[in-house]
């Protein structure tokens, strides 16, 4: 596969990620129902067994982008090579495996809350007891977001800042995306609802989609690498 091939596959990759930002939001604070955002556990598994499409849509949501994302952000740090060689090395390497994390803890949460909201619905005392801390058990894959929210926002951030000098609106929009996802992870990890609603629904409603959208087109466009064309 030739690097003009590999970015066209990187642009289709980034309009996939933007799409399925979209439908997380939607499955996410759309279809699954409220009780399944709260920390009561056995609300949690009750709601979830009664109504499971909304988790499952956004889980496989997560899933699929993670899978893809990787070949977006290796394209698009080559195209920006020359502004920061270094730091878009990192970018590179961190986004691919932010993703596969992404990805793995994705299907992780798919497979293992069915599991657990089937033990806790039979389960005795000492069962839901032990399904309780496990939901409340940190991913071990990712812990908290920490890839999925925390470096893939550093990712975004750093991208976004090598390509604010020839396409100025393209590395505002990662600046502030980057630093939005950041943001998330905090509020993911003090636990503070209202701040990961609103900064995790711009991120996936808004700012996300923009970028990968914008991120999509330049890697579509004939420009020769490393170049970027104006904003």
């Amino acid at each position: 596969m030739d690097d003009r091939t590999f970015d066209r596959v990187g642009a289709v990759a980034a309009a996939a990620v933007a799409v399925l930002s979209v439908f997380y939001a939607i499955a996410y604070l759309g279809i699954t129902p409220a009780e399944q955002r709260t920390a009561d556990v056995d609300d949690f598994y009750r709601s979830y067994l009664a109504d499971p499409a909304g988790a499952r849509i956004a889980s496989t949501c997560l899933l699929l982008s993670g899978l893809a994302v990787g070949t977006t952000v290796v394209a698009l740090a080559r195209r920006l090579a020359r502004r920061a060689p270094a730091a878009l090395a990192w970018a590179s390497t961190a986004g691919v495996v932010a993703g596969l994390a992404t990805a793995a803890h994705a299907l992780t949460t798919l497979i293992g809350t069915d599991k657990l909201a089937r033990k806790y619905e039979s389960g005795d005392a000492a069962t839901r007891a032990a399904v309780a801390i496990a939901h409340a058990t940190p991913s071990e894959v990712d812990p908290r977001g920490l890839a999925t929210f925390c470096v893939a926002g550093l990712v975004a951030l750093v991208l976004g800042m090598a390509a604010r000098a020839e396409r100025p609106r393209l590395g505002l929009v990662g600046m502030i995306l980057g630093v939005d996802m950041v943001l998330l992870f905090t509020a993911t990890a003090v636990g503070v609802g209202p701040l990961v609603l609103l900064t995790g629904g711009l991120a996936s409603v808004v700012l996300g989609p923009i970028w990968w959208v914008s991120v999509a087109r330049l890697l579509w466009a004939d420009d020769a690498p490393p170049q970027i064309a104006g904003a």
